[in-house]
């Protein structure tokens, strides 16, 4: 769930709200994280340096407008959370499912998907749109292609041979919907809000002697801020001043220096601590600065890799740098700054799970930080989100924040019996499962598994979870802590060990909930779920009831 769009991309086109230019291709773009609207504006340069002109527009905003005018369609959008619209894209598909039959006859389109394959329904906002289309009578001109987390690697093939085919396409004849068929608007929900938040407190959850960093936060508004036990919080945060005086250094920037951000002169200081994305390089990204230094060697060999797929050596290569650090080392700090911030994509908000209720903590937010700060590559890099709230902590400043809508990760009945699995800081949502069913009070048993590495210094909120377990309120808690012992012991070891009572609690209706790491904690959760319900049977049956177990709504992640 982990993660909409900070700021309006600088490439999306400026258009009046009640109508649009017909240009020879609409593309639209539906994203929650960033990912799909940088994708789409990178297909947007590509159009246009063929010679097509292009408007960029986000699914909802061109819904809104009064009349749709398109020639040629391309969609990008990604799936959020499990299977559902990304938060801009709402209006888009109610508006669409609204149009009468056949409204789009002939109307050429393709549809890029982005999602991830740790949920089930991967990419099924897309092939919702997708299937939509094609109902209205609007003609395919490519297949809709599945992009993974490693996006840049499918995508880069498939939309220059999506451009093709939508340039040799005829241009829709009918040109535009002119029926007053615009959704209601929706900016009052809480879901597209943006709310001014400060840090009314603070503390830290390690021990000193842990080799973590994590902070508990409490966030107060101004006004009503209504949210649910599992639903996430965006923060969105500004570049340090620290990382942004490195920039100004390494291109030898002069402070009077501007910038054109949305189609206003910026000063470039500003530009770059509240615009720019600074800390997260992408393959696409690290794929066009390559570019700007063919020569370079380093550069080259990023090229090869990205071109021949090797996803984990460039992974591997990328883990410890931002985006500083890749610009030095393919050679590109002699390339104008402002060609650099063209390739960028927008500042993206951090999302966090929710640690507290509205039950209990009435116009309040809890989340649960860890830090980031290491030293690499001769620098010291400091997470861009977790510095940010330490500094409005210390400031008391106000920041923007905006409410993230859980679908699927919901507390059940009051009566259910609740397995919550949250090693790390992914215990967050569970501490709010759990002051809510405190308050309500609710019947159902309750079982936590909690995992981190030294129970003396990483054990998050244990005076909480202890009172809660000696209350009666946590049922049972399994606690795993890896460095406590010669063997590394982890929440999934700790489930295999108590299969027979998981098993039990299953054949009481219990629902299971995880949230943490995806590439390797989710997995081996799956992994030991499977074998705790095969019993000795085959995987095929033990598939079967998991299966079941999701569409009941009953094995639920939140995970990043």
């Amino acid at each position: 769930m982990k993660t909409t769009e900070a700021t309006p991309s600088m490439k999306e086109a400026t258009v009046d709200e009640t109508s649009a230019t017909t240009s020879d291709l609409t593309i639209l773009f539906g994203s929650e994280t960033g990912n799909a609207e940088f994708l789409a504006s990178q297909i947007l340069d590509a159009a246009e340096k063929a010679g097509t002109s292009a408007d960029l527009l986000s699914l909802d905003d061109w819904a809104q407008m009064e009349t749709h005018k398109v020639e040629r369609l391309l969609v990008v959008t990604s799936t959020y959370d499990n299977g559902h619209m990304p938060s801009n894209a709402g209006s888009f598909w109610a508006w669409l499912q609204r149009l009468e039959p056949d409204s789009l006859e002939g109307l050429p389109y393709a549809v890029l998907a982005i999602g991830d394959s740790m949920y089930e329904d991967f990419c099924k906002a897309a092939h919702d749109i997708d299937d939509q289309l094609m109902e209205l009578g609007a003609m395919q001109v490519i297949e809709t292609i599945d992009c993974d987390v490693d996006f840049e690697f499918t995508a880069a093939e498939w939309y220059p041979e999506a451009l093709e085919a939508l340039g040799e396409a005829d241009a829709w004849e009918q040109g535009e919907l002119t029926t007053d068929i615009r959704p209601e608007p929706t900016d009052d929900s809480e879901g597209d809000r943006v709310f001014t938040t400060r840090v009314s407190a603070s503390r830290r959850l390690s021990g000193p002697g842990s080799s973590k960093s994590v902070t508990h936060y409490e966030l107060s508004f101004d006004e009503d801020f209504e949210y649910q036990p599992g639903d996430s919080i965006a923060v969105f945060p500004e570049n340090s001043e620290e990382l942004v005086a490195e920039w100004m250094e390494a291109f030898d920037a002069a402070e009077s220096e501007t910038i054109e951000i949305g189609g206003e002169d910026k000063a470039l200081r500003a530009a770059l601590r509240e615009d720019f994305e600074l800390s997260l390089p992408l393959p696409g990204l690290v794929l066009a600065l390559a570019q700007l230094r063919p020569e370079n060697e380093t550069a080259k060999d990023a090229v090869d890799v990205i071109q021949r797929g090797d996803r984990d050596i460039l992974e591997n290569w990328m883990w410890d740098r931002d985006v500083l650090d890749i610009i030095r080392e393919l050679g590109c700090l002699d390339v104008p700054l402002k060609t650099v911030l063209a390739e960028l994509r927008t500042i993206q908000h951090r999302a966090y799970s929710i640690s507290s209720s509205p039950s209990q903590d009435a116009n309040s937010v809890h989340i649960t930080v860890s830090g980031v700060e290491y030293a690499a590559h001769g620098r010291t890099h400091s997470g861009v989100a977790s510095a940010f709230l330490e500094r409005m902590a210390r400031t008391g400043e106000p920041f923007r924040t905006k409410l993230l809508e859980a679908h699927d990760f919901r507390l059940p009945h009051d009566d259910a019996p609740v397995i919550m699995i949250g090693p790390g800081v992914g215990v967050a949502p569970f501490r709010g499962f759990l002051r809510h069913r405190e308050a309500a009070p609710a019947k159902g048993q309750n079982w936590l598994f909690f995992g981190d590495r030294e129970r003396e210094h990483d054990f998050l909120y244990q005076d909480e979870f202890e009172e809660w377990h000696g209350a009666g309120l946590l049922s049972q808690i399994s606690l795993a802590f890896s460095r406590d012992q010669e063997n590394k012991h982890y929440v999934h070891h700790e489930m295999v060990e108590r299969a027979d009572e998981i098993r039990e609690w299953l054949d009481e209706g219990a629902y299971i909930f995880v949230c943490g790491d995806k590439n390797r904690m989710a997995r081996d959760v799956d992994r030991a779920l499977m074998d705790i319900i095969a019993n000795g049977a085959n995987a095929i049956y033990a598939g079967t009831e998991i299966a079941k177990l999701k569409a009941a709504g009953r094995y639920v992640k939140d995970v990043y």
